[in-house]
């Protein structure tokens, strides 16, 4: 039913919960799974932006080199994550993608072909998302495919009673 399944991350307790998730999956016929981490252009607008002693090209180079090794260290999240499903005899792919979290993931989605989305939910935002954070929210609403949203409160992960 669902082959292939679209894993984004951002590299929280409740994506690795959401990870184990995805790796119980291969025992219900889960082939593919891509694995994505959103560089959140927000976020980085604000780290890389105003260093008032840099100007023109200088700038944009540190700002460069600040993005560079943030994409670096996602890189490297995202080959042990690949490592763990590769292990479960699952093919992986990884893609770091920059933008808006929610726009992004849903792009991939569609891109993707996949057939469900899994990930972690902590609730950045206290406004957003009471119970689950702004950006599943907004894919949990806005996905044409199901979305399995794991949440902290989920003791053991995707595992049932018995396995615990």
């Amino acid at each position: 039913m669902f082959r292939k399944v679209l894993f984004p991350t951002d590299f929280s307790d409740c994506s690795y919960k959401a990870l184990e998730c995805v790796r119980q999956m291969r025992g219900a016929g889960v082939e593919e799974v891509v694995i994505v981490s959103v560089l959140d252009e927000r976020d980085t607008d604000l780290v890389t932006t105003g260093i008032g002693w840099l100007s023109g090209d200088r700038m944009v180079e540190y700002d460069a080199g600040i993005e560079r090794r943030m994409r670096e260290n996602m890189q490297e999240r995202l080959d042990g994550m690949a490592g763990v499903l590769r292990g479960a005899g699952m093919k992986v792919k990884t893609a770091i993608e920059k933008g808006v979290p929610s726009v992004e993931i849903l792009a991939i989605a569609k891109r993707e072909r996949a057939s469900l989305i899994v990930m972690g939910s902590h609730g950045k935002s206290n406004l957003a998302g009471v119970v689950v954070g702004s950006v599943s929210e907004e894919v949990l609403r806005r996905s044409s495919v199901p979305v399995l949203i794991i949440t902290r409160e989920m003791q053991g992960g995707c595992r049932s009673q018995g396995e615990e």
